[in-house]
């Protein structure tokens, strides 16, 4: 017995001795290959000052420096990718089907597709506010709220015996009975992709929790048809039927966020797909990133693709930013369409909804789409000086869940 206590205190000695020798070695090698990102994430940028409240004092600063800090470490760690791909390959050849991947448990759908289970939260709180604010900043003006599911779809999609650990399904129910009680008007995506008749393997993406553009389109198209009962505006939304777009398909461009977690060996990159007007188009764009402006100005696939985005990673056939092709989280977008009906829409938008504005603007004169997360002006701002004729408010789950919107 004592020899076999022996062994385990030396055993147990020599496998700390070679985790602390890789951490070392991780932690060094990290150093002497990123050493400048790791100094450019504590130096006080334009993009770690938009992180800062409205009137910052020194803990705040500091607070900004630390977490950008932990974020590129997070970011450079050596060997990060490739031991996040062999945990994800070594759980599969354990047979499970949910793999925990940090703090999120990914479950691969009966259909192929990737999905983070949503556990519970409640959210009647943040709906009351987006009433709240119907009934004052938006109060006499035409008002839609647009929701937007995460990859579920069906209730067939999750495996057999996993519907308990899945809430998303309840908490948007519960978000929407209040929204309907306090009378807002609502699109639900459940309702409309459903509904459309395309195939979800055209609508979601595989590997990311994102739509495909596609889904976009559809949404967007429905937008335009509501707003003309609604809002009483005149939008074309038959602007937006397939018929009218040329594509171009970009095969296994785009690895997103859940495929990053498993890698290429255990999953394919999604398609991205270019859709532009068969029509004459003349767009004008005015984006606002994090402190940097850009404008572009021609037809809508001038002005609005993002054509670095199509572009792969050095050394790779894939890239990490494809979704973004038509926008995501910039601060926000000014699509302007002088062929189109005089009618300006307020977009308030997050990551899903980006290229929902992109679509919008060829059946609007004026598309505003911002991202109120971002360091952008008040709302009461936008509705002084653009005076929309309509709002539409378009928020996923994720964006609900995780309370990053703010009012203005």
């Amino acid at each position: 017995m004592k020899e076999s206590k022996k062994l385990t205190r030396i055993t147990a000695l020599i496998l700390t001795v070679i985790f602390l020798g890789f951490v070392f070695a991780a932690f060094f090698t990290m150093l002497a290959q990123h050493h400048k990102e790791l100094v450019h994430s504590v130096l006080m940028t334009p993009e770690l000052k938009a992180t800062l409240p409205e009137h910052p004092d020194k803990l705040d600063r500091l607070a900004a420096r630390i977490n950008g800090f932990t974020a590129a470490i997070a970011e450079n760690m050596w060997l990060k990718d490739e031991m996040g791909h062999a945990n994800s390959a070594f759980q599969y050849a354990l047979g499970k089907r949910v793999i925990n991947t940090g703090s999120q448990n990914m479950v691969k759908l009966t259909d192929g597709h990737l999905y983070d289970l949503c556990d519970y939260k409640p959210l009647e709180g943040n709906a009351r506010d987006i009433v709240n604010l119907r009934n004052t900043a938006f109060s006499g003006l035409p008002f839609l709220f647009v929701y937007e599911h995460p990859t579920l779809y069906r209730d067939d999609m999750l495996p057999s015996g996993y519907e308990a650990l899945d809430h998303s399904a309840q908490m948007a129910d519960e978000v929407l009975t209040v929204l309907k009680d306090g009378g807002i008007d609502i699109l639900d995506s459940r309702d409309v992709l459903t509904a459309s008749g395309r195939d979800l393997n055209d609508l979601l993406m595989v590997t990311d929790q994102h739509w495909s553009t596609l889904a976009a389109i559809t949404m967007a198209q429905s937008i335009a048809e509501r707003l003309n009962e609604t809002a009483g505006t005149h939008l074309d939304a038959s602007l937006l039927d397939l018929e009218n777009f040329d594509t171009l398909t970009h095969e296994k461009l785009f690895l997103g966020k859940y495929g990053q977690r498993l890698g290429t060996g255990l999953v394919d990159p999604d398609d991205i797909i270019e859709y532009w007007p068969k029509y004459d188009t003349h767009i004008q764009r005015e984006t606002k990133r994090v402190v940097s402006i850009d404008h572009a100005e021609g037809t809508f696939r001038e002005a609005v693709t993002r054509f670095d985005r199509l572009q792969p990673d050095p050394g790779k056939t894939y890239n990490l930013l494809a979704y973004t092709y038509y926008g995501q989280v910039e601060a926000y977008d000014l699509l302007t369409n002088e062929s189109a009906p005089d009618t300006t829409i307020l977009l308030l938008k997050d990551s899903y909804s980006a290229p929902i504005g992109t679509f919008l603007s060829l059946t609007a004169r004026h598309v505003l789409c911002v991202d109120l997360r971002r360091d952008v002006q008040s709302l009461d701002w936008w509705l002084d000086t653009y005076h929309p004729d309509a709002v539409v408010m378009a928020y996923s789950l994720q964006m609900l869940r995780d309370d990053e919107y703010e009012f203005g």
